[in-house]
């Protein structure tokens, strides 16, 4: 297996993360690879919701789960299935580490490991493109953080409330949209949602949002 974030002949697309190096997911897990990797928010439905339509497991649950207590060998394995692109197999592989957390173990499915066992690194490669995790302060890039997210909510006529770093949607809303069969709209949406964590803006569960409801709050005194 070689990985997908490999760069040029013998190069090796790593991210530096507290002195460990991790290959990077791929794009296509969007925000559910920063709730799974790491860190996990109230709003942690959404990342339930897109693995269980994916490993087609409508009974999977994460309650419980918390990215702060994986273990080492956890969280190598879940770095390296993430690094691989979301299918049935990915997820189901991502749920066996899920399911081991939320049970309050340390250990990894050994046959798991063993598809993934390439992708550990152990040592830093003599040729290695790293990429240490940054969050780029809001209003150095040349478009804002919300700009992405509004512009797609807007297309999909899906409503949006913001409140100071708060983004209000319908999580389940979301999640459907993020499950779309057109793959540009899935990539897209999920880049949207990433910014706006990478900026500090958080996610509100808000059910059954509308239109009107957004208008009222517009112009709501505070």
């Amino acid at each position: 297996m070689t990985s997908s974030g490999a760069v040029g002949d013998g190069m090796v697309d790593l991210r530096n993360i507290g002195g460990h190096f991790y290959p990077t997911a791929h794009p296509g897990w969007g925000a559910f690879a920063e709730e799974l990797f790491h860190y996990t928010s109230r709003y942690y439905k959404t990342t339930e919701a897109f693995l269980a339509s994916i490993a087609e497991r409508p009974d999977f649950s994460m309650t419980g789960y918390r990215a702060a207590r994986l273990s080492e060998d956890q969280r190598w394995l879940l770095a390296a299935v993430l690094a691989d692109p979301p299918d049935r197999d990915s997820a189901q592989a991502v749920m066996d580490v899920v399911g081991a957390v939320c049970a309050g173990g340390t250990e990894i499915d050994a046959g798991v490991a063993a598809r993934y066992r390439d992708r550990a690194t152990e040592s830093m490669p003599v040729d290695v493109v790293v990429h240490p995790v940054h969050f780029e302060p809001e209003g150095e890039a040349e478009v804002g953080p919300l700009d992405p997210f509004l512009n797609l909510a807007d297309r999909l006529l899906m409503p949006v409330a913001v409140r100071d770093r708060h983004v209000e949607v319908s999580l389940r809303e979301l999640a459907n949209h993020l499950q779309s069969e057109n793959s540009t709209l899935r990539v897209n949406l999920h880049n949207a949602v990433i910014t706006l964590h990478n900026a500090g803006y958080v996610l509100r569960n808000h059910p059954h949002l509308t239109h009107c409801e957004v208008d009222e709050m517009r112009h709501r005194p505070r």
